[in-house]
């Protein structure tokens, strides 16, 4: 199975109303698990190297080895660097074999993100490389983990401006503020799907919400059907991932549990836990050759 661009699972995604999640590819415990419930369960899968949530791994292992894990998989895997800040970082991963890119210019004055992003869309797109950009403003981090609230409406991202931005800059795929946040959700979350809808109805590209976990499970079915392509999902994950890890060492025998066995324990926790998600955003079995 080739290793894909962003593009050739989220269009599908977008025409079949389902999502396609984006997993952080952190280390080989999490590739090596994501993938081998992508292949049970025939779900296309995004690997997501963040360098910002994982500064210890350098981003000269850690990309290319997600990327040959995906040369190697039997389905659809895209790899993805997620958050670029600049034009430099993006060319990096582009040299190291991403098949797709982010340019996270939201923070930048609107006309310098148009700037930038179709920069980057020119630089990307002659080297065969897909490329996702933000608009709007996404509240929390998953990397310093606490309660976020969603940014005020009023960054929220605008309908008309999206598809401005859109043709404007030729992107691939948008990342849209909606009430989402990155990090765990305080108290009820309250998403505007109406405006996700209205975005999907104005632009023909797949749209991507980062911030995608941590809720609960019958919110994904209409976040789904309003319009989302792209599911960003970590921070509930990785916090699962500690706790999963600190029965084993309370259920195991200190003299007989060593370093290899952490290993296959976060890889089996990491695959149970991409089905789940592969479920809720109903992309199992979306695979195809």
């Amino acid at each position: 199975m080739p290793h894909v661009r962003i593009t050739e699972v989220l269009i599908p995604a977008r025409r079949g109303r389902y999502a396609v999640p984006s997993l952080l590819a952190g280390n080989l415990e999490m590739v090596t698990g994501f993938i081998s419930a992508a292949e049970e369960t025939r779900s296309p899968v995004i690997l997501a190297f963040n360098r910002h949530v994982t500064p210890d791994i350098p981003i000269e292992l850690g990309l290319p080895m997600a990327v040959c894990a995906a040369q190697r998989a039997a389905v659809p895997v895209a790899t993805f660097l997620d958050h670029g800040q600049s034009l430099e970082e993006v060319a990096q991963a582009i040299r190291l074999g991403a098949s797709s890119v982010m340019f996270d210019g939201s923070s930048l004055p609107y006309e310098e993100n148009v700037r930038q992003t179709r920069e980057i869309v020119r630089m990307a797109h002659a080297m065969g490389v897909a490329v996702e950009a933000e608009l709007g403003s996404i509240a929390g981090s998953a990397v310093e983990i606490g309660d976020a609230q969603p940014a005020p409406t009023a960054y929220f991202t605008d309908p008309a401006l999206a598809a401005d931005f859109v043709r404007c800059t030729g992107v691939d795929v948008l990342a849209i503020s909606f009430g989402n946040v990155h990090g765990p959700y305080r108290g009820e979350p309250h998403l505007d799907l109406e405006r996700v809808r209205a975005i999907h109805a104005l632009v023909e590209i797949p749209l991507a919400m980062h911030g995608g976990s941590g809720l609960a499970d019958e919110m994904y079915p209409p976040i789904i059907a309003s319009g989302i392509s792209k599911l960003g999902y970590y921070t509930a994950m990785g916090m699962g991932a500690v706790s999963a890890l600190r029965r084993q060492l309370r259920e195991a025998e200190s003299a007989t549990f060593v370093y290899h066995h952490v290993i296959g324990a976060m890889v089996r926790y990491f695959r149970d836990e991409a089905k789940r998600v592969f479920a809720l955003a109903g992309c199992v079995a979306q695979a195809t050759r």
